[in-house]
């Protein structure tokens, strides 16, 4: 089957992982069939051990293969069909903006390492931002992730792009599940101070977890806002042409 040609700078492992995860989820690679071992693939791409071994590691992770020491890695039969997803926020209007009030590391707290599944006291990255439009606060929101995920998120500047887009591109794994919890409530005194409203205004509350593999939360995601939330989803379609993947790691 030919495959687009992917241009830019993505990293030769994520190539290979999108490669690879496509052949064994079109059937190229049925049920317990075996990948091409490291060596193989490191000679047909030019590719490092390494590189080639972190997108093996993915694959296990995302639960498409298992790894037999020393024999090599296999389609597993009962596999997810799981492909990476992005979120799609609704257009921005020229009146809409948003300010970042709070970008730190601090360590997990017993509630967010009970989500995150890591633990207390893990290095975490937490971001939160105000949105506007005409002036007036409309929402608020802030996401909890784990530091090693994606290091060098707080060096970008997050007041210009989207910090969904810039995870998914900056991270070193891709979001394939999000679990959504959505209520309306009358805000109590702290969360309506940080939409600078009175107590009792009503407003959504929405919550979400996002996963990097079935079982392995990578985002807690917790929002406010006095109107409306609107959000959409897309499969990730980003395909890899092998020639292209060929070449210096």
């Amino acid at each position: 089957m030919e495959m687009n040609v992917i241009t830019g700078g993505i990293p030769k492992y994520r190539q290979l992982l999108q490669l690879l995860r496509h052949q064994i989820l079109s059937g190229q690679f049925t049920a317990g069939a075996r990948l091409p071992t490291e060596e193989e693939l490191v000679q047909r791409y030019g590719l490092s051990k390494g590189t080639v071994r972190k997108a093996i590691e993915q694959l296990s992770a995302e639960g498409l293969v298992r790894t037999e020491q020393g024999s090599g890695s296999y389609v597993n039969a009962g596999h997810p069909n799981a492909l990476p997803i992005h979120f799609i926020h609704c257009p921005s209007s020229a009146t809409t903006r948003f300010e970042i009030v709070t970008r730190e590391v601090i360590p997990a707290s017993f509630m967010i390492a009970e989500r995150l599944k890591v633990p207390i006291g893990e290095p975490l990255i937490h971001i939160a931002q105000l949105c506007y439009n005409d002036q007036q606060i409309v929402g608020y929101s802030e996401r909890f992730l784990p530091r090693s995920l994606c290091p060098d998120l707080l060096e970008e500047d997050l007041t210009q792009v989207s910090i969904h887009e810039t995870l998914v591109r900056r991270s070193e794994l891709p979001l394939l599940r999000a679990v959504m919890e959505v209520e309306a409530q009358m805000l109590a005194s702290q969360d309506a101070n940080l939409l600078h409203v009175a107590p009792g205004t009503s407003a959504l509350v929405i919550t979400r977890t996002t996963y990097t593999a079935p079982n392995r939360p990578a985002v807690w995601y917790r929002g406010l806002y006095r109107q409306a939330y609107l959000v959409g989803f897309e499969v990730d379609v980003l395909e890899v042409d092998e020639k292209n993947l060929k070449g210096v790691d």
